[in-house]
C-alpha cells in the first residue's frame, strides 16, 4: 500500500513523504517505575573516530538541554488516555489533528530516555508513550502507523499496518529503558521477536512495512547502530545476519549508483536479489522516490551515527560512506549547512534547489564528525541551534537527535557499562577571575557536570573571603549539571588586594572545588578614566562591533525609515515585527575597567498591534552575559505592553561588572500567537565609566 503525508516548509513546495514503517507494540503490561535513570544525561562519550564540535563539552550539554525543553513543550503531549503520550506531527500534517505517527513515537522514545536524569519525569513520559504503542497495534502486534490526534484512532486507507522506522525505533527505546531503568526486557524482547517475523525479509534485508513485500527496502531504516544493539540483546535471532544483508544492499546501491557520491534513494526495490536498485519515481510516494528525498536526508544521520559508536573496523562500511556522503552535502551547499537540498540526485546534484528544509543540513552533522571535517563538524553546529525555515515536527525532532550524537551524550546500550557508573560531578567558575573596588559586588557562574552515573544534589560554599566581604549562592544547591551564580559582595573596609577564593560543591559522592581570584580595589578618587567603551554605538557604521543574529534571516541592525525612524543618525537596531514567530539578538562584548562605576543607556521604542492589555506574546530583553555565554543577569525587561510614541531613554547599572568582560546582549522574541506584531527599535546605546 501507498502512504502519503504532506510535509509543509517554509519557502518551499508541499512534499508529500512516507511516515515510515510503524513500530511493534509488546504485551500489556503494567508501567515500570524504578528509583532513577542508571545513566542520567549528560553522559559524556568518547566516540571511536572522528572530531567533536569546537564548543565546550557545557556549552553543547546546555544546547541539548535548551533543544529538549523546546521539542518536549511542542511536541511531546498527552495521548487519548490519561496514561498516553504521543509525539504530536505539529507542524508537518504528518497526521490529522497534530496526531502522532509510529515514526515520531520511535523518536520520543528515543529521547526521553537518553535525556533522563535531566528530566525529573522522563520515565513516565516513556511508561505514556510505549503504553500508546500497546494501546494502538496491528494485526501484528505493531503500532498502527498513523493515528488521529484527537480520537486516536486509524484512519489512514485500508487495513491497519506498520512501518519499519517507527519498528525499530521503538524496539531500541525498549532497550534503552530497560538499561536506564530496568523492568522493559519482556517488551523488548516480545518486541524483537515481533520485528523478526514481520520486519525482516527471508534473506535478511529489512522491508518497508510489515505488511509489506519481500522485495524492497527504504534506506533511511537502515540504522545499523540499532541493528547492533539488537544482535547485543537478543541472542534468540540472528541479526548479524540483518545486519550483513543490509550492508550488501547498501554496498551494491553504491557501488553501481552513486559511486563518488555514497548517495542512497528513497526506496529501493530487488533487495532480496543480487542487484537492489532505486525504485521508481512514485513507487511509494508522490515524490521522486529514485533519488534522495525527504526519507534518505536521514541516511547520513544513520551512517554517522553508526561509525562514531563503532569505529572502523566494525563500522567500515558506515564511515566510508558517510564520509563521501558529507562531502557531496558539503560541496552542493557551498559549505553552507542551510542550503543542503533536500531532494539531490544520485550524482550529487541538486534536483530541487528551491526546496529546502532544516533537517536536510542537521542530518550530516554525525558524518562530518565520523569523517573528521573540523570546520564542516562545526558549521553544523552552529547551524543546529537555529531553525531558519521554520520546520515543525520532522526538523525539530531529528534535530534533537541529531544535536545529542553532536554534543557526545548519544550512549547506545550495546555498550552501556554494567554495573553503572558511581556518582560523580565536577565544578568550574566563569569567569575565573574579577576585579571590584571597595563596596562593590562581583558575580561568578559556577557551573556543575556530571562526570559519571546519575545527577545528585550539589550544597555550595565559598571559602577565602577578603575581610568584610560575603559570598551569596543563588540558588545554594543545584543537581549536578545545572549552575549557580555566586555573588561576592565587598565593604567599603575591605582591605585592598587580590584573594584566592575557593568554591567547593559537596554531594553525597564527595566534594569538588574551583578556583576563582578576586582582586579588591581602591575606592579613592583617580582609580578610573571615565570613558564610553562600547564602540559604534549609534549603529552608524551598521552591524560593524556588533554581532547579530535572527530565526527568519533577517538582519536587525538597518537603515531607519519613515515608519521606525532613528532616535538620532540614520541607522537603528530594529527588532521584530514581521508578524510571524522570530527571535532576533544583537550583541558586543566589553571590558570594564575595575575600580570602575558603569552606567548602561539605550533608547527604545516600542509600538504594537497585539490586541492585548495583559497578555505579553512579545518581549524584548537587555542582558549582561559571560564569557560561556551564560546569562548573569537581565538589566532590561519590556513586551508589547510598554508600547509607547516615541523613544524613551532606559539605563542599568553596571558597576558591579568591573573587572570583567561582558557581553551585552539584546534580544527581541515575538511568539506571533495573539494576532499582532510588535516592533522594538534601539538607538544610541552606551556604556558610560567614571
Amino acid at each position: 500500500m501507498k502512504r502519503r503525508t504532506q510535509r509543509v516548509l517554509s519557502l518551499a513546495t508541499g512534499i508529500s513523504t512516507l511516515a515510515g514503517c510503524v513500530a511493534l507494540a509488546a504485551t500489556q503490561t503494567a508501567a515500570v517505575h524504578a528509583a532513577g535513570p542508571n545513566y542520567a544525561f549528560p553522559q559524556h562519550q568518547t566516540y571511536k573516530v572522528g572530531v567533536m564540535p569546537s564548543a565546550s563539552q557545557a556549552t553543547r550539554d546546555a544546547a541539548v538541554e535548551k533543544q529538549y525543553d523546546s521539542w518536549k513543550s511542542t511536541y511531546l503531549v498527552h495521548g487519548c488516555a490519561s496514561n498516553e503520550y504521543y509525539v504530536s506531527t505539529k507542524g508537518d500534517g504528518d497526521a490529522t489533528n497534530n496526531g502522532p505517527v509510529s515514526e515520531g513515537q520511535g523518536y520520543g522514545m528515543n529521547i526521553v530516555p537518553l535525556m533522563a536524569g535531566y528530566d525529573a519525569s522522563a520515565q513516565t513520559e516513556f511508561n505514556g508513550l510505549w503504553q500508546l504503542v500497546k494501546d494502538h497495534e496491528d494485526q501484528y502486534g505493531l503500532m498502527q502507523w498513523q493515528l488521529d490526534g484527537k480520537s486516536c484512532k486509524y484512519y489512514s486507507s485500508g487495513t491497519p499496518d506498520g512501518a519499519t522506522d517507527g519498528d525499530l525505533d521503538i524496539g531500541y527505546g525498549l532497550i534503552l529503558a530497560d538499561e536506564q531503568w530496568g523492568g522493559y526486557t519482556s517488551d523488548a524482547k516480545t518486541w524483537l521477536t515481533n520485528f523478526w517475523n514481520h520486519d525482516v525479509a527471508p534473506d535478511g534485508h529489512l522491508k518497508c512495512e510489515d505488511d509489506g513485500p519481500n522485495t524492497d527496502t527504504r534506506p533511511s531504516d537502515h540504522m545499523i547502530d540499532h541493528l547492533r544493539a539488537f544482535a547485543a540483546y537478543d541472542t534468540s535471532h540472528d541479526w548479524s545476519k540483518v545486519i550483513s544483508r543490509t550492508e550488501a544492499v547498501d554496498s551494491s546501491l553504491v557501488s553501481n549508483y552513486s559511486s563518488s557520491a555514497g548517495l542512497l534513494s528513497d526506496f529501493v526495490v530487488g533487495a532480496d536479489g543480487s542487484s537492489p536498485k532505486p525504485a521508481p519515481a512514485n513507487y511509494q510516494e508522490d515524490q521522486p522516490d529514485n533519488i534522495v528525498g525527504y526519507n534518505s536526508i536521514r541516511v547520513p544521520w544513520h551512517m554517522g551515527t553508526d561509525a562514531l559508536l563503532n569505529g572502523s573496523s566494525a563500522a567500515s562500511f558506515e564511515l566510508g560512506d558517510a564520509k563521501k556522503w558529507e562531502a557531496c552535502a558539503k560541496q552542493v551547499s557551498g559549505d553552507n549547512p542551510a542550503n543542503v537540498y533536500p531532494h539531490l540526485n544520485l550524482n550529487c546534484t541538486g534536483y530541487n534547489t528551491s526546496d529546502v528544509a532544516e533537517e536536510a543540513g542537521d542530518s550530516i552533522g554525525p558524518s562530518a564528525m565520523a569523517a573528521g571535517d573540523q570546520a564542516w563538524t562545526d558549521k553544523i553546529w552552529s547551524y543546529l541551534q537555529t531553525n531558519p525555515y521554520g520546520d515543525g515536527y520532522y526538523g525539530e525532532t531529528i534535530k534533537t537527535l541529531v544535536m545529542i550524537v553532536m554534543a557526545g551524550d548519544y550512549w547506545s546500550p550495546a555498550s552501556a557499562s554494567t554495573p553503572p557508573p558511581a556518582d560523580d560531578f565536577s565544578v568550574s567558575a566563569s569567569p575565573a577571575s574579577g576585579s571590584v573596588s571597595q563596596g562593590s559586588a562581583a558575580t561568578v557562574s559556577v557551573g556543575t557536570s556530571v562526570t559519571s552515573g546519575s545527577a545528585e544534589s550539589v550544597a555550595l560554599t565559598a571559602s577565602g573571603l577578603p575581610s568584610g566581604a560575603t559570598a551569596a549562592f543563588s540558588p545554594a544547591s543545584v543537581s549536578s549539571g545545572a549552575s549557580s551564580t555566586l555573588t561576592v559582595s565587598t565593604a567599603a573596609t575591605t582591605p585592598a588586594g587580590t584573594y584566592p577564593i575557593t568554591i567547593t560543591g559537596t554531594a553525597s559522592s564527595g566534594s569538588h572545588t574551583a578556583s576563582y581570584s578576586l582582586t579588591v580595589t581602591g575606592s579613592g578618587g583617580g582609580t578610573c578614566t571615565g570613558a564610553q567603551l562600547l564602540a559604534n554605538p549609534g549603529f552608524e557604521s551598521g552591524a560593524t562591533s556588533w554581532t547579530q543574529s535572527s530565526t527568519l534571516g533577517f538582519t536587525p541592525i538597518t537603515k531607519a525609515t519613515s515608519a521606525e525612524p532613528a532616535h538620532s543618525g540614520s541607522w537603528v537596531a530594529w527588532f521584530n515585527g514581521n508578524s510571524s514567530k522570530d527571535t532576533d539578538t544583537v550583541a558586543q562584548t566589553l571590558t570594564i575597567p575595575a575600580g570602575c562605576t558603569a552606567t548602561l543607556t539605550y533608547w527604545l521604542h516600542i509600538d504594537t498591534t497585539e490586541n492585548t492589555t495583559t497578555a505579553k506574546p512579545d518581549t524584548f530583553k537587555a542582558q549582561v552575559l559571560n564569557s560561556s555565554g551564560t546569562v548573569l543577569a537581565t538589566v532590561g525587561s519590556f513586551s508589547n505592553l510598554n508600547a509607547a510614541s516615541g523613544y524613551s531613554q532606559q539605563t542599568a547599572d553596571l558597576s558591579s561588572y568591573a573587572g570583567q568582560t561582558i557581553t551585552l546582549k539584546f534580544t527581541g522574541s515575538e511568539t506571533d500567537t495573539s494576532g499582532g506584531t510588535t516592533n522594538s527599535v534601539i538607538d544610541d546605546t552606551a556604556v558610560t565609566t567614571s
